[in-house]
């Protein structure tokens, strides 16, 4: 008989057809995987759904490396949640950089020309990062702008999609009023089933992993 949990994954391996790896063996399953393996899993399996990955070495290198992206992007506004940790990646970010935190008017959020946050998870087995509103006031930096820089800790991925719900039940997140997971760059396909990236959301979206993985 088929469990929930085949069901659920079943459900997204086929909405991410084409883009996770080849099945590993039971005995090198995702959930097993030294942190580091979960590392290039991840990255793997997101950087073939258009996201990119990069690994650094602390919040301070984190910062430096935003800073550059931003400025490939030429953005010059960006919306950050409200994640302590991201006070020193924003020290980092140049002087002349536009920075609104997460409760800036909502008409300047929707202008700002990229968006910063932490993820609490991430997903080795389907490049899934996992934003809980309970911990972080992220919805508007990570939905609107074009852009979308995320900061994940090595020691929040996680190696299956069954791992993440038990972690998040024991965070109690049904206290949060939204969980977002995110896969991606925001992507949809009109009738024709033509993929068209970036309509309802970010275009780009940026993983800086980072604390040793």
């Amino acid at each position: 008989m088929t469990s929930a949990r085949d069901q659920i994954l079943g459900t997204l391996r086929k909405g991410l057809r084409g883009t996770t790896q080849p099945p590993l063996p039971a005995a090198q399953s995702p959930r097993t995987l030294p942190v580091a393996e979960r590392a290039e899993r991840f990255a793997a399996v997101l950087t073939k759904v258009f996201g990119h990955v990069e690994r650094v070495a602390d919040l301070r290198a984190a910062g430096e490396r935003t800073a550059a992206i931003l400025a490939a992007a030429n953005a010059s506004s960006l919306a950050l949640s409200d994640a302590p940790e991201l006070r020193e990646v924003a020290a980092a970010l140049p002087s002349d950089l536009r920075q609104l935190p997460h409760d800036a008017p909502r008409q300047d959020l929707l202008a700002a020309d990229a968006g910063l946050t932490m993820a609490q998870w991430g997903i080795a087995e389907t490049g899934t990062l996992v934003l809980e509103s309970a911990r972080e006031q992220h919805r508007l930096a990570s939905l609107l702008p074009a852009l979308h820089v995320v900061i994940l800790p090595c020691s929040r991925l996680l190696g299956t999609l069954a791992e993440a719900m038990v972690r998040l039940q024991l965070d109690g997140a049904p206290s949060s009023r939204t969980i977002t997971f995110i896969s991606g760059p925001s992507r949809t396909a009109d009738i024709e089933l033509e993929l068209v990236v970036g309509v309802h959301g970010p275009k780009l979206l940026h993983v800086l992993l980072v604390d040793g993985c």
